[in-house]
């Protein structure tokens, strides 16, 4: 087959007009006349775009399945919004029956009364768009048994009045304590995610925790995953687990930590307090990051660490320079994840570490208001893309959904035009490469994200600057078409 067009290989030469495909790898490239002369008896196919496949480099398919069948409160600023848009949606449900939805950002912390007089027959839960809070009504918190006399979790927050009654609101490891109680997402949900990523023209995700790898390992032994899945584990259940594929599509490949929590729920660790005099939250202690770290990265992981506030970047880089010199028999770098509020001090840093640098442009396009509202005159420290981008480290791109949807175009609209710092933007190439070359070398996949001779047959498909359809594993899927 070959397939024609603007075709961008992420290597050497830069651009062709076309590429050939032989089972599943590319077997030539180059000038369409030329390789139909070589190859005339060869299908072709024409499209305005090919890149290599796409990666979202940064998933939570268990629950971006999830959120494709609950309330969706993307873009929901205001709690009473929330609270019209679940009235409207209990009236539809059972008495009794959970009422779940996701996607709000809000400025402050709401209480159970609006979700009580919405749902007052329902329990409510409504995660926030980071998934780093919830908000819950009072039947939610009487289920989980939550009042005055329950401690803090570790890691977590209930938040509390003035009389020390619960509010409602549940930070951080906190929103476990619901959870516990909740009917749980399983193997559907995780097979419906992977398979709307890949209907949006993805041909590999990096999965990045909370999820059981068992219902992976299922999906791989039934031959059900429709991608390459790239898998963390989380911190508590690596232990006692083989790193390495599992069938072709199913790799196990690191273990995964929080050094704090996100911007929208205030728990984002920063050196600098927010206008209220807190610092956010520190999760999982540096220290213990860099003992297990250690365990982890000689049992045959690398290590992913979620790392927001500049405090909390700060400190990870100290931890992965520490570690740096474990890295070498391993065949992939570290990885910090999301990298979205750095201070001067520590963006030369960065440079020779042997790691990977993970974010999500998207977020900045809602994060915009909350950088202005919590971080006044700290603009500038938020989402430096050009500056990471510039440590000369890979760089990979992805969503973070459900955080965000899993759209590659809103990468490419924030990247390119930084809503914050204009002079932060990347080119599209680079987010492109990004998305492609640089998230296959953040996931050790040295041989994908490029177009070239006896390279995987992994390819994005675009028309009107989006993607329809891909090439994965050298089957052409065209959804829609």
């Amino acid at each position: 087959m070959i397939l024609t067009g603007e075709v961008l290989t992420m290597s050497e030469p830069a651009e062709v007009e076309a590429v050939y495909l032989e089972g599943d790898r590319i077997a030539d490239l180059g000038q369409a006349a030329d390789l139909s002369a070589r190859y005339p008896k060869a299908k072709k196919l024409s499209f305005e775009q090919i890149t290599p496949g796409l990666h979202d480099a940064h998933t939570h398919p268990l629950h971006w399945g999830e959120a494709l069948g609950i309330l969706d409160l993307a873009g929901v600023t205001d709690p009473r919004e929330a609270a019209e848009r679940v009235a409207r949606y209990a009236k539809n449900q059972p008495a009794g029956a959970w009422v779940r939805g996701a996607g709000y950002l809000l400025r402050d912390y709401p209480s159970s009364v609006l979700l009580d007089e919405a749902a007052p027959h329902n329990p409510v839960f409504l995660r926030s768009r980071d998934f780093h809070s919830c908000w819950v009504n009072q039947q939610a918190l009487n289920l989980a048994h939550i009042n005055t006399q329950t401690p803090n979790p570790e890691g977590g927050v209930v938040v509390r009045d003035a009389s020390g009654s619960p509010t409602g609101y549940l930070l951080e490891q906190a929103q476990g304590l619901v959870l516990e109680v909740m009917p749980k997402a399983g193997l559907t949900e995780l097979e419906r995610g992977l398979r709307d990523l890949a209907r949006r023209g993805y041909t590999a995700t990096h999965h990045m925790g909370l999820c059981s790898l068992e219902l992976a390992e299922t999906l791989a032994k039934a031959h059900k995953i429709p991608l390459r899945l790239w898998w963390a584990l989380d911190r508590a259940h690596w232990q006692g687990v083989q790193p390495g594929w599992r069938g072709d599509c199913l790799e196990v490949a690191a273990v995964k930590f929080f050094v704090d929590g996100a911007l929208g729920s205030r728990t984002a660790w920063m050196v600098e307090p927010y206008p209220d005099t807190t610092h956010g939250m520190a999760l999982d202690a540096l220290e213990d990051i860099r003992s297990e770290g250690q365990r982890a990265l000689e049992a045959g992981f690398s290590m992913v660490a979620h790392a927001i506030g500049t405090r909390a970047v700060k400190g990870l880089l100290e931890v992965f320079g520490d570690l740096a010199p474990l890295t070498q028999a391993l065949q992939r770098p570290l990885r910090m994840e999301h990298v979205q509020h750095v201070r001067d001090e520590e963006i030369s840093k960065f440079a020779g570490l042997p790691l990977a640098i993970s974010m999500q442009p998207m977020h900045a396009l809602a994060d915009t208001v909350l950088v202005q509202h919590h971080l006044p005159s700290k603009e500038r420290e938020a989402f430096r893309f050009l500056d990471l981008w510039n440590t000369g480290l890979p760089m990979a791109l992805g969503s973070d959904a459900p955080v965000a949807e899993p759209d590659v175009r809103l990468n490419l609209e924030a990247a390119t035009h930084h809503p914050l710092t204009p002079a932060q933007s990347l080119s599209p190439w680079q987010v492109l490469w990004a998305h492609t070359r640089g998230a296959a070398l953040a996931a050790g996949w040295n041989e994908h994200g490029l177009i070239g001779p006896e390279a995987p047959a992994d390819l994005t498909l675009w028309e009107g600057g989006k993607p329809i359809g891909r090439v994965f594993r050298g089957e052409l899927e065209l959804p829609g078409v």
